[in-house]
Parts: structure tokens; sequence; C-alpha cells
């Protein structure tokens, strides 16, 4: 089965960075919880400009994920060839 990958891009105040941060420790465990691998990056020179990376066997855990209710733009995985 092909795995699914959702990405996000978040920016954020540099008053909202710290929070931004300390919320990626709970993210991550949630999305753990639900068998989904969750990765953030941060611009190397535009400080708190983020690019959030879930990828997990399907859509649905993917969809339990989302807190805003609105489901995020999905990329299926392809074999070459």
């Amino acid at each position: 089965m092909a795995r699914v990958l959702a990405m996000r891009e978040c920016v954020v105040t540099p008053e909202q960075r710290s929070a931004y941060l300390a919320s990626l420790a709970v993210r991550r465990a949630h999305a753990a919880a639900v068998s989904v691998h969750f990765w953030v990056f941060e611009h190397a020179t535009e400080s708190g400009r983020f690019v959030e990376f879930m990828e997990a066997a399907n859509e649905d855990a993917i969809a339990a994920l989302q807190e805003d209710g609105q489901p995020p733009a999905l990329w299926r995985e392809v074999q070459g060839g």
C-alpha cells in the first residue's frame, strides 16, 4: 500500500515562536500515537517560517491529526519504473 504525505507551511511571529516550538512535542507524541511520522523544519534564513510534514500508511491517520478541521493536501507515494 502506498504511503501518504501531507505538508503544511506555518509562519509565526517572533512572539509566537517559543509557544509554537513548545507545542511540537505534544503534536509529535499525538502523531506517534496514531502511527504518523511528524517532522518540522524551520527556514534557514527566515526565523518563524516552518514547514510541517506528516507521513503515514493512510489518509485516515493524517486526518486524525487535523486540529483546524481543514484537511491538508495529500501526496501519495509512487513507485518508479
